[in-house]
């Protein structure tokens, strides 16, 4: 956990709250004439690092989470708040609302397309989890690099004629936060028989300040707020699609012994014992390593950059990442390198646990 003063603490508290509508805005002339949809975005760069963003919405049915309008027969007067939290100061947790005037019109609701995996007669395997697995840009504005999540890597392992990822991780998010989310109705819309889910949560559902994301690890699996509980919620749905649910352990962060997720691992292999489905121990494998290794080489896989580091200078998006000045210490998200070591020590995982998608893998 990093340490901040109290003029830091203050000077962040500033940035937040100065924070235009014209960020989220899109096609929207003002915050007192909304019509149409906003960019509710999942995350932020601000002065402690990156933001983990969830929204709320004091009327989802004229305004949701995601940033949908819907114009009902009369204005309406609409609060949407979003919750900055952080990896890194798990302690903090900051709120920017705006307060809209969201226009008159038909009331009609103009459902989304939520089938946009690209199939092509694929099978799809599903990736859903953390900031560990998810997507981070590695151009643009936003730019990440070399903060990579593992599954942007684990494509590359599959034959591509016969299997595609679909990586609809989402950084901050826990099992119970997630099904909240837009990801959650692409999962739900697009899993079909025959195709793939790897489950993987836990860095996140430990937060107990954080009731949104908050659920203990243990707890009957009809028991509702447990993280068992929240994790059967999606196999459920997988197995009555025809498809295979795969529980992943965690990775671990730069520890001997990661302890805040031990009970998440615990859970999840009791759970896959209690279903009888299969467990990628991506926990013990990374632990293994580091203990193997020791904390300092271990720092090779995780976002341990130094200002301008030399090890991503081939790359000509890092002169662009936020990291590229003041470099980062942080020993949770992965690096380039991490991510894809992480995603070939899941393809052997998968091996040696589930033979049904082992041949898919080249």
């Amino acid at each position: 956990m990093k340490k901040y003063s109290n003029e830091e603490y203050k000077a962040l508290l500033t940035e937040i709250e100065n924070i235009d509508f014209a960020e989220v805005k899109l096609e929207n002339e003002c915050e007192e004439r909304v019509c149409s949809d906003l960019n509710l975005w999942d995350g932020r760069n601000t002065k402690f690092g990156y933001a983990d963003v969830s929204w709320s919405s004091s009327d989802p049915d004229s305004v949701s989470t995601s940033g949908e309008v819907i114009c009902l027969p009369e204005e309406k007067n609409v609060t949407i708040t979003a919750h900055f939290s952080y990896q890194d100061y798990p302690e903090i947790n900051i709120d920017k609302s705006f307060v809209l005037n969201v226009l008159k019109g038909s009331g009609k609701r103009q459902e989304k397309n939520s089938n946009i995996i690209d199939r092509r007669g694929r099978r799809v395997i599903f990736v859903i989890g953390d900031s560990t697995a998810s997507i981070y840009p590695h151009s643009g504005e936003n730019n990440r690099f070399p903060q990579t999540g593992w599954a942007q890597y684990f494509d590359k392992y599959f034959i591509s004629d016969k299997a595609v990822v679909a990586d609809i991780a989402m950084s901050g998010r826990s099992a119970k936060s997630y099904t909240e989310e837009d990801n959650f109705k692409v999962f739900k819309d697009n899993i079909s028989e025959g195709d793939f889910l790897i489950l993987q949560f836990g860095h996140n559902d430990s937060k107990i300040q954080d009731p949104s994301r908050y659920a203990p690890a243990f707890g009957k699996i009809d028991e509702k707020g447990s993280y068992k509980n929240y994790m059967s919620v999606y196999i459920n749905i997988a197995r009555d699609a025809g498809a295979i649910p795969i529980l992943a352990t965690s990775v671990s962060r730069r520890k001997l012994s990661d302890e805040s997720l031990e009970e998440y691992v615990n859970a999840a292999k009791e759970l896959g014992k209690e279903l009888n489905i299969p467990v990628l121990d991506v926990y013990k494998r990374t632990n293994d390593w580091i203990n193997e290794v020791g904390l300092e080489e271990a720092k090779s896989l995780y976002k341990i950059i130094k200002p301008h580091d030399e090890r991503f200078m081939y790359n000509p998006e890092f002169l662009n990442s936020q990291f590229y000045e003041n470099g980062d210490d942080d020993d949770t998200h992965l690096n380039i390198f991490g991510a894809d070591k992480i995603a070939f020590w899941v393809t052997e995982e998968i091996k040696k646990n589930v033979p049904e998608l082992a041949v898919l893998i080249k």
